[in-house]
C-alpha cells in the first residue's frame, strides 16, 4: 500500500490526479486556519478519500474526475452554495454520488472484492450495473444519515420526501454516467501504425 501512495506519476492525467489531491491538501490547510471544526473534518473525509484512491490506482482520469467531485461538493458546502442556488443539492447528488460509487467499485476490484472491469459486453454491462447499484446504495445510506441529522442534531438539514427521491434520482443518473465512463476508459486503445 505505502508503495501505491508514494510511487511517482507517470503521465500528464496522472499529474492531473496528484494534483487534485494537492488542491484537496491545501484546502484543508485553509480550513484549518480560516474556517470552523466542521469544514475541517468535511474536506479531512474527502482527503481521505483522495488517499484511498490513490492506493486504488483507478484509470488516471477517472482518478481526476472522482477528485474532482470530492472538491466540488466539499467547496459547495463550506460556501453555503446550497442555500444559495435552489437547484444545487440535486446537482451535486448526481455529479459526485457517481464517482464516488465508480470509485467504491474500484477499490472493491483492487481488493478482489468485486471482479475487475474486462473487456467483453456482458462484462461492460455487469461493470456499469455494479456502479449503479453501488450509487444508489450509498444515497439511501446519505439519505439516512440526512434524516437523521434532521432528527436529532440539527433542523437546518432540509429533508422532504420530494428532496429525498429527487436526490435517488439524480445519484442513480451520476452513477449511470460513471459506469459508462469506466468502462469507456477500460476499453484497449486500437492503435494505427501509418
Amino acid at each position: 500500500m505505502i508503495a501505491d501512495l508514494i510511487r511517482r506519476p507517470a503521465t500528464h492525467a496522472e499529474v492531473a490526479a496528484d494534483g487534485v489531491r494537492a488542491a484537496a491538501a491545501l484546502s484543508t490547510i485553509v480550513m484549518v486556519f480560516w474556517w470552523g471544526p466542521v469544514d475541517v473534518a468535511v474536506f479531512f473525509l474527502a482527503l481521505g478519500g483522495l488517499t484511498l484512491s490513490r492506493y486504488a490506482r483507478p484509470h488516471p482520469v477517472f482518478d481526476a474526475v472522482y477528485g474532482c467531485a470530492l472538491l466540488f461538493a466539499c467547496w459547495s458546502s463550506v460556501l453555503n452554495v446550497y442555500e444559495l442556488i435552489a437547484w444545487w443539492d440535486l446537482l451535486v447528488h448526481c455529479v459526485c454520488t457517481g464517482p464516488v460509487a465508480g470509485m467504491a467499485y474500484v477499490l472493491g476490484s483492487h481488493l478482489q472484492v468485486l471482479p475487475a472491469a474486462g473487456h467483453g459486453r456482458r462484462n461492460r454491462v455487469g461493470v456499469v450495473l455494479q456502479v449503479v447499484l453501488l450509487g444508489m446504495a450509498l444515497s439511501v445510506l446519505w439519505e439516512f444519515a440526512e434524516w437523521a441529522g434532521d432528527a436529532w442534531v440539527t433542523e437546518d438539514i432540509y429533508v422532504t420526501y420530494a428532496d429525498t427521491m429527487g436526490d435517488l434520482a439524480v445519484a442513480t443518473l451520476g452513477s449511470l454516467a460513471a459506469g459508462i465512463l469506466l468502462v469507456a476508459l477500460s476499453r484497449p486503445r486500437v492503435r494505427s501504425y501509418q
